[in-house]
């Protein structure tokens, strides 16, 4: 869970790998942003704040719309294809709650039109300030957080339309409009997150019992 710290050896002897190994991978993790390490402290899984959050989404909100925006002057009828591609793997997942595939195939979604944009340096940036927000809300999805199947296709499928009109200012408008909504949606969905998670700290307090399930 976010958070949570995570015992190298410990997690290596469940997972019956050598330590080495386990570090590579959470190095690995580390760089997508799905853990953060320590040295003091130790490695824990990502939890951002509501704050960290208004700050990624304060930058993104800048470049993202700009990637788009050149992105549609260069886009071809493949490039299109790439992305339907990328949408159709995200209807997928989340019909069958696979929510590791849905959010890998979101953030391989938005790196297209990063990558199409031409522009390597602001790819470079997106590439950097993005993946800890997709980590963020893919470990929020694991651990029980609801997901809008079809208000997500219905979004990325707009992207899409916006781009094909190739109408560069309108496709810069677009992406704006949007991603605010993403960033809405996140911040409030974390809000619940953080506030359902101190409910059930609360009702776990030492001589009580939580019914888990049905």
């Amino acid at each position: 869970r976010p958070g949570e710290r995570i015992v190298e050896g410990k997690l290596a002897r469940e997972l019956g790998v050598a330590q080495s190994t386990l570090r590579e991978a959470l190095q690995q993790l580390e760089h997508q942003g799905l853990v953060t390490k320590s040295e003091r402290r130790g490695t824990f899984v990502t939890r951002l704040t509501v704050q960290d959050l208004e700050d990624l989404y304060q930058v993104r909100l800048q470049l993202e719309p700009l990637a788009a925006e050149l992105a549609c002057r260069k886009m071809k009828r493949e490039h299109f294809q790439q992305l339907a591609e990328a949408l159709e793997r995200m209807h997928a997942a989340g019909r069958e709650r696979a929510f590791v595939d849905l959010l890998k195939a979101d953030l391989a979604f938005h790196q297209l039109i990063w990558k199409f944009s031409g522009n390597p340096f602001l790819e470079k940036a997106l590439n950097v300030v993005c993946p800890p927000l997709f980590a963020s809300y893919m470990i929020r999805l694991v651990s029980g957080d609801t997901y809008d199947l079809a208000k997500d296709y219905e979004e990325h499928t707009s992207l899409i339309e916006a781009l094909k009109q190739g109408k560069p200012p309108a496709v810069r408008q677009a992406f704006s409009a949007i991603t605010e909504v993403f960033h809405l949606q996140d911040v409030e969905n974390l809000r619940v997150s953080q506030a359902q998670h101190r409910s059930g700290a609360r009702r776990k307090r030492p001589g009580m019992t939580v019914r888990m399930g049905p």
